[in-house]
């Protein structure tokens, strides 16, 4: 009787459209060295954003604002791409620590990147009132 059930090959598992939990946690872990990537990917855009807005207010060239503009916004998208892949991989036990770092480090880039833009901006706009 016992080898029998030794013996007996188990049931096969329904095939479920879900995949694995495992695989899932590990996808999500691997977010939180996206959203390192992303947050370096991020800090070049601010570099070149914020130097855009140097030379725009020294010397402005007529038709630079679009692409100014285009610059900030892409450079913010790029950074809170980066904060939510931290937090998307903060939620499983094996990408926490990179995820929220990441997620961490994004919130703190996009908070001196809107206080230097914005700074900035209101330096320009000084500069453009009438005396």
């Amino acid at each position: 009787m016992l080898e029998d059930l030794l013996t007996e090959t188990p049931a096969p598992r329904p095939a479920t459209s879900a995949p694995d939990r495992s695989n899932r946690d590990r996808r999500r872990a691997r977010l939180g060295i996206l959203s390192l990537w992303l947050l370096a990917a991020a800090a070049v855009l601010q570099v070149v954003s914020l130097v855009q807005q140097l030379s725009y207010l020294f010397v402005p060239k007529p038709g630079e604002l679009p692409l100014l503009v285009i610059g900030v916004a892409a450079a913010v998208l790029v950074g809170l791409g980066g904060v939510v892949a931290g937090c998307v991989a903060a939620t499983v036990p094996d990408g926490r620590r990179t995820g929220v770092f990441g997620a961490a480090l994004g919130l703190g880039l996009l908070v001196l990147f809107g206080a230097a833009t914005s700074f900035g901006w209101g330096f320009l706009d000084a500069l453009s009132a009438p005396v």
